[in-house]
This record gives structure tokens, C-alpha cells and sequence, in this order.
């Protein structure tokens, strides 16, 4: 196995799971890692968040929450939840309470792909 796929599993990522989303194909799983640690929707999600801007933190924090599930994040998808949930409406008022949950969501999305650069 992989380095990294059991330092993926040490951090709560159900990696059974992606692979199965991979059809077991452990390389193709290898190289959807390596597109996540270069995309950047982490941070439009924040400079959505900064502009105050629902609809868009909406659009890049549902598009993470498939990402996260694809890849077996658990923990990173259910920092996400909150922040899909509370803007699902695109209201610009439910911006209001998420600040800790956009904020917590980014360091710990930065902190996994930190990890995963590492091991690539």
C-alpha cells in the first residue's frame, strides 16, 4: 500500500471507500490527490466568504463537499456541512454566523493538503 494512502487513513479518511469511487484503481485515486492539492476552490471559497458573496460560498463549498466524499475526507466533509447548509438559501444574512465554520473548514482543507504534499 501506498505511503500516503495510510497516512490518509491515520487522518480519518475512510480510503476504502475512495478507492471503491475509484474502481480500486489505487493510481487513479493517487491522481485525483494530486488534483486536490492544486485546486483552488478552498480559496475562492474564501474570497467568496470575505465578499460576502452566499451564492458563490454556496456553489464552491458544494463543490468541495463532492470532493471530499469522493476522496474519503470525513472530517473535512463534515466541517463542510454546515457552511453547504447554511448558505443553501444564498442569502447574504446566513453569512452572518459562519465565520468559524469557513474558518475551521480552510485550515483544516490547508492542513490535509499540506499532509498529502508531503508524501507526493
Amino acid at each position: 500500500m501506498n505511503k500516503l494512502i495510510g497516512i490518509l487513513e491515520k487522518e480519518d479518511c475512510d480510503v476504502e471507500d475512495a478507492l471503491t469511487r475509484c474502481m480500486n484503481m489505487e493510481e487513479l485515486y493517487l491522481e485525483l490527490l494530486e488534483l486536490f492539492v492544486e485546486d483552488d476552490q478552498i480559496d475562492q471559497l474564501m474570497d467568496a466568504f470575505r465578499q460576502k458573496d452566499a451564492a458563490a460560498v454556496f456553489f464552491h463549498s458544494h463543490t468541495l463537499k463532492g470532493v471530499y466524499t469522493n476522496l474519503g475526507m470525513k472530517r473535512l466533509y463534515e466541517l463542510d456541512v454546515p457552511v453547504v447548509e447554511g448558505t443553501r438559501e444564498k442569502r447574504q444574512e446566513s453569512l452572518a454566523g459562519l465565520e468559524e465554520d469557513v474558518d475551521a473548514l480552510c485550515r483544516e482543507h490547508k492542513r490535509i493538503v499540506a499532509v498529502i504534499r508531503e508524501c507526493i
